[in-house]
């Protein structure tokens, strides 16, 4: 279970790029906030956690969840986030719950429903931190009730779908041939493990 070289240089440039990701759709957060309310962009939240699962299952490594949010939350800090600081508080937490779906499978489990899991827990742990942050007297029962559902929602989807989608986009160029997410695969299919992924 020990990271690769490679597994290291990958999850460094994919978490940048989701950093820089992050960035963006905070800049897009602020005027949607508010045309539609602080709750109703809550929708977007998903891609702010994208990195979790995306690196989780191409790596598939103890650690690659939470590792890959918190580089990511230090790229959108470092790159001007309006977010300042927290941004690393809050990818700690998201990176945790995201951490702890891939924990409670053995780190040997990951389909579809397990990355979803992993958004939605990814999901809990940042609204640990912001009941933590500004205490519950902050949201009124709907308001909280209505934000924790819709932040669930959008991080099993565009948080564990999206990220899916991302992988298997990547690996359609064949660039991912050489990770643990094609070793698996070619595993399930009887290819054996190739000279390749020994590398």
């Amino acid at each position: 279970m020990s990271w690769k070289m490679r597994e290291v240089v990958l999850t460094v440039v994919l978490s940048i790029a989701c950093g820089v990701l992050y960035l963006g759709w905070s800049t897009l957060w602020l005027p949607i906030s508010a045309l539609i309310g602080p709750v109703g962009a809550e929708v977007m939240f998903g891609v702010w956690v994208v990195a979790s699962p995306l690196i989780a299952y191409i790596v598939r490594k103890p650690g690659a969840a939470l590792i890959a949010e918190l580089a990511a939350a230090a790229v959108e800090v470092f790159t001007g986030s309006h977010f300042g600081l927290s941004s690393l508080l809050i990818g700690f937490f998201q990176g945790l719950g995201a951490e702890l779906a891939f924990f409670l499978f053995g780190y040997k489990k990951y389909s579809l429903p397990v990355l979803m899991l992993s958004g939605v827990l990814a999901a809990v742990g940042s609204m640990i931190y912001s009941l933590l942050a500004n205490g519950f007297g902050y949201y009124t029962p709907g308001v909280l009730a209505a934000t924790f559902a819709l932040r669930i929602a959008s991080g099993a989807i565009l948080g564990g779908v999206l990220g899916k989608l991302i992988a298997e986009s990547l690996a359609k160029t064949g660039i991912l041939q050489q990770y643990e997410m094609m070793r698996q695969r070619r595993q399930q299919r009887g290819e054996g493990y190739d000279s390749v992924s020994r590398m």
